[in-house]
């Protein structure tokens, strides 16, 4: 039940946070890639899915909703997720990025990047 609730608050919380017409839609698409140099949490969003493994790799879990995708990275005590939704192109573009603690609650989202970088042994630019 404790594992349930911190994977649906995120999504709960995305859903209230994103405003349909900003970020991804007012640029009319994603990017395909992300820019050279250090990944934070802004960086990944406008991103299309391909950009962010590329950078950060195959996602510790993975859900698919119809129009959606939330991928979760997992940094030791924290887990980052990537909240992926369909632009009006029809293709998938990350429009929020959330770190959670392992025991519920917000976290530091850079922090927990670099901690995810850190484990997979990802350069971090």
């Amino acid at each position: 039940m404790k594992r349930a609730l911190v994977l649906l608050l995120p999504l709960l919380l995305a859903a209230c946070e994103t405003a349909p017409g900003t970020g991804i839609e007012a640029r009319g698409g994603v990017m395909a890639s992300i820019a050279p140099g250090p990944v934070t949490p802004a960086s990944l969003v406008g991103a299309a899915p391909a950009a962010v493994s590329s950078r950060l790799g195959v996602p510790d879990f993975r859900r698919s909703e119809p129009h959606a995708e939330v991928w979760q990275y997992s940094g030791g005590d924290c887990s980052l997720f990537v909240y992926f939704y369909e632009t009006a192109s029809g293709a998938l573009g990350a429009r929020h990025v959330d770190a959670r603690k392992l025991e519920g609650g917000a976290t530091d989202k850079a922090a927990c990047l670099s901690a995810i970088m850190a484990r997979r042994n990802t350069p971090m630019s």
